[in-house]
C-alpha cells in the first residue's frame, strides 16, 4: 500500500468534497429543456442560452456553498493532525459565521462530526479517498452509521435554518425538500460505492 502525506490526502478529501458537492449540484437545480420548436426561432434559443448560463452559474454558486463548511472542518481537522491541537468548534460556530444563535446548536454538532470524519480520513493509509474510507471504517456497517450521523447533523442543521431563510416559503420548502432527498441518495451510493 503506498502511504501518502498529509497534504496530499488532504487535497484528495477536497476534491471529492468538490466532486460531491458538483453532483448534488446537479440533482437539485433543473436543467432547462427547450421545446424543440425553439431551436428554428433564432430569438428564442438566445433565451434558452441566457438559461443554460444561468444554470451553469447556478451549479457553481451552489457548490461553493455548500463546500464552506466541509472546506472549514477539513481545515481544522488537518491542522489538528499537523499541530496536535484541535481548534474550539464551540468559538468557531458562535464567532466565525453568521448563524442564527437557534441554529448554532446544530451547527456545532455538524461541523464537530465532520472534523471527526476527516480527521479519521486523514490519519487512515491509502492513496485515494475510497481507500482512506475503507482503511478506517472497514466495513460498510460502520460507514453506514457514521454517513447517517453525518446526514441527521446536516439536515438539523438546515432544518434550523430553514424559517430563517427569506422567500416564498413552499419554495424553499420544495427546494429543501428536494435537497434532503439528493443528500440521501448521494450518501447512500456513496457507501455502496466505497464498500460494495
Amino acid at each position: 500500500m503506498i502511504e501518502i502525506s498529509l497534504d496530499d490526502k488532504r487535497t484528495l478529501i477536497l476534491e471529492y468534497e468538490k466532486s460531491r458537492a458538483r453532483e448534488l449540484a446537479r440533482l437539485v437545480i433543473e436543467k432547462p429543456v427547450p421545446p424543440v420548436w425553439m431551436i428554428f426561432i433564432p430569438v428564442f434559443f438566445i433565451f434558452y442560452a441566457w438559461k443554460i448560463r444561468e444554470y451553469s452559474s447556478g451549479l457553481k454558486d451552489f457548490s461553493k456553498h455548500y463546500l464552506v463548511s466541509r472546506n472549514r472542518a477539513l481545515d481544522i481537522a488537518y491542522e489538528a493532525e499537523k499541530t496536535g491541537k484541535l481548534e474550539e468548534i464551540d468559538d468557531l460556530a458562535e464567532n466565525n459565521y453568521p448563524i442564527p444563535s437557534h441554529a448554532r446548536p446544530a451547527y456545532r454538532r455538524w461541523l464537530s462530526l465532520l472534523v471527526d470524519h476527516y480527521r479519521n480520513l486523514l490519519t487512515a493509509g491509502s492513496s485515494s479517498v475510497e481507500g482512506l474510507i475503507r482503511a478506517h471504517y472497514r466495513n460498510k456497517a460502520t460507514f453506514m452509521l457514521t454517513n447517517n450521523q453525518l446526514r441527521t447533523a446536516e439536515a438539523a442543521f438546515n432544518s434550523a435554518l430553514l424559517p430563517k431563510i427569506e422567500g416564498d416559503s413552499q419554495d424553499i420548502r420544495y427546494v429543501f425538500e428536494k435537497m434532503e432527498r439528493s443528500l440521501t441518495d448521494l450518501y447512500r451510493r456513496e457507501v455502496d460505492d466505497v464498500f460494495p
